[in-house]
């Protein structure tokens, strides 16, 4: 949508005060294109000797990247000195923009948030007309960063004494958000490393385990989990510091003691025995899911307000409050994510379980929460379980119905095992965040030694050489297919439609062009082994319909571009940008000639359909 201002007037208004070149933020693609749509027919053009200015840069342009000699909007820019530049537009069209932009041919570009970042796209003015911006399928405020990155493209080095950020009416702004923005800290800086399959392969190839695990303990996302770490253990010694008065009484340990005696009566006296089916990663992340512990689900964060199980079949449940401000039930097992935030609270008894002050102290966290937040590293605990077999047993069987601390016990359990809780929470943070990376690297060489990738001595084995090779998502199960011979005699536009389904990962609705058999035939094996490595790795979306696209662009030699765009509801950014990504799978496999002589030549001979049109104009 187009800010509250005309966009006619909102440039018209800053070229008489002398603040143009100017970028407009707004909120979509869509908006971004109607904005420049406005000023056809209007009186708002730029001098002619701009415009031949343009025409001139535009035609030499052309010659270098004539997949944007019949741009739909080169004529506006021509005319009017403004443009549009998003995402949706091809990369030699903002390559154009930006060169206008550098040599102060234009006077406005109107623009999605994406160009603030990796971009050195300055102008003497920013107009910021929104704060929030669409993230997958919902809006979300746009964060101290964000903004401040918007707010950092007015003023140009060299240029400019100052540089200006205009702030317009709109349906889409606060105030509040952007004065919280423009004048607090940036959120901090958070490691993005992940220790993937392809990593280890490589580790294990070049360094030793000890090696390694030195390695990982000198990374930066390590230093993090340390740092995390120091805070947890100054709440384990405040904790501790509280459990001194409770230290041992006839019992040496009288709270797991008085727990199972106490859970043995309680058996006892419903004579029935209870079932517990919770699975063992469950069962790791039972101890941190307690009251007012921060969780995220399907459909967002929440607040853990009570934690309890079923009558009927001992499930673990929980009570929530939704960032929506409702209270609801779910179960345990549908927690995603469990993050490293405790709000501590006085619980109620009843509905809702908590103060209405504390409620609504808790509906404005969730409506203030940063976009990133540290988890919880949960790891399946390798050692036993406390043994609570032994409350089956009947009660006469323990000490405590005739200890002379039974009185104290009972009435100093509640505090003290809470307390006990909050410690053994702490402790195992701990232990998870100062292990963490190694831990993971440990898991994913496990999966890849129980998969033949490496041998017990940890050393690559012969498909581990090759598979190394493959650093790219879903590397598994792409190295899995490649093995089960899945590929074996594929055709280069099949095998380009199969990898263009692994690779994309954008769920925008596009277009559902008729499937070839072979490739919905195809899809259906991959999706099926897909499924069985779910445990391993997250399942690509596998979309038949962007697979579709590549598919034909690879088969159909003849098709122009502007025919295969015209075929789907995708932005022409969004397929080249498809292709591009699947180019990338390809050349990977194309990587194992080596090893799979056939297979790469096929991955070679789409790369070379492929590369045609927009495709050969850019690296």
């Amino acid at each position: 949508m187009p800010p509250a201002i005309h966009p006619i007037d909102l440039v018209d208004i800053l070229r008489q005060h002398r603040l143009t070149p100017v970028i407009i933020f707004l909120t979509s693609r869509r908006g971004c294109d109607e904005a420049l749509d406005t000023f056809i027919h209007s009186s708002a053009g730029v001098s002619a000797t701009r415009s031949e200015e343009i025409r001139t840069f535009l035609d030499q342009f052309t010659k270098e990247f004539p997949s944007i000699t019949n741009h739909p909007l080169i004529t506006v820019v021509q005319d009017y000195g403004v443009a549009a530049h998003h995402a949706g537009h091809l990369p030699s069209w903002k390559m154009a923009i930006e060169e206008l932009m550098r040599r102060g041919l234009l006077d406005a570009v109107f623009a999605t948030t994406t160009l603030a970042a990796g971009v050195d796209f300055p102008a003497r003015t920013v107009v910021i007309s929104q704060s929030s911006v669409r993230k997958s399928q919902d809006f979300t405020d746009l964060t101290v960063s964000e903004i401040q990155q918007l707010a950092g493209r007015g003023g140009r080095r060299g240029k400019d004494f100052v540089g200006f950020v205009v702030v317009t009416p709109s349906p889409y702004i606060d105030l509040h958000v952007l004065g919280k923005g423009l004048t607090g800290q940036p959120e901090s800086i958070d490691s993005q490393f992940v220790v993937s399959y392809p990593m280890v392969l490589n580790l294990l190839k070049a360094h030793t385990i000890d090696q390694i695990e030195g390695l990982l303990a000198k990374s930066f996302a390590q230093f993090q989990l340390n740092q995390r770490a120091a805070v947890h253990q100054d709440r384990l010694n405040e904790v501790r510091e509280q459990l001194t008065p409770y230290g041992p009484r006839e019992c040496s340990d009288w709270v797991a003691q008085w727990k199972v005696f106490d859970l043995a009566r309680r058996r006892k006296a419903h004579r029935r025995p209870v079932m517990n089916s919770d699975t063992p990663y469950l069962t790791a992340c039972l101890p941190f899911l307690t009251q007012g512990r921060l969780i995220g689900l399907s459909k967002g964060p929440a607040i853990i307000l009570r934690h309890y199980r079923s009558r009927g079949t001992n499930t673990p449940m929980l009570s929530v409050l939704h960032a929506k401000g409702t209270i609801g039930e779910c179960q345990a097992q549908r927690v995603v994510h469990i993050y490293d935030h405790v709000y501590e609270f006085q619980p109620s008894r009843t509905l809702p379980w908590c103060l209405p002050s504390t409620l609504q102290q808790f509906k404005n966290i969730l409506s203030q929460l940063p976009t990133q937040l540290p988890t919880v590293p949960i790891f399946e605990d390798t050692q036993e379980p406390d043994n609570l077999a032994a409350a089956g047993i009947l009660t006469d069987e323990f000490a405590c119905p005739s200890c002379p601390s039974q009185t104290a016990c009972k009435k100093d359990f509640p505090v003290a095992s809470r307390l006990r809780l909050k410690a053994q929470q702490s402790t195992k943070t701990i232990q998870a965040l100062r292990d963490g990376l190694w831990r993971q690297f440990r898991r994913r060489s496990d999966i890849l030694h129980k998969f033949g990738y490496i041998t017990d001595s940890s050393q690559l084995t012969h498909d581990g050489e090759w598979a190394r090779l493959i650093r790219i998502n879903h590397s598994l199960l792409i190295t899995e297919l490649i093995r089960m011979e899945a590929f074996s005699g594929i055709a280069p536009d099949l095998l380009a439609g199969v990898m263009a389904g692994i690779a994309h990962d954008d769920d925008r609705p596009s277009s559902y062009m008729r499937l070839t058999p072979g490739l919905s035939s195809m899809l259906a094996k991959v999706r099926t082994v897909a499924d069985s490595l779910s445990a391993y790795e997250p399942a690509p979306l596998l979309r038949a319909d962007v697979a579709a696209i590549v598919e034909r662009w690879i088969g159909q030699t003849e098709l122009s571009w502007t025919s295969l765009v015209q075929s789907t509801s995708m932005a022409e950014g969004d397929v080249y940008r498809l292709l591009a990504r699947t180019l990338e799978f390809l050349s990977q496999i194309y990587g194992l000639k080596a090893t799979h002589p056939s297979l790469a030549d096929t991955a070679h001979q789409a790369m070379v359909n492929m590369r045609r049109e927009v495709l050969a104009e850019l690296p």
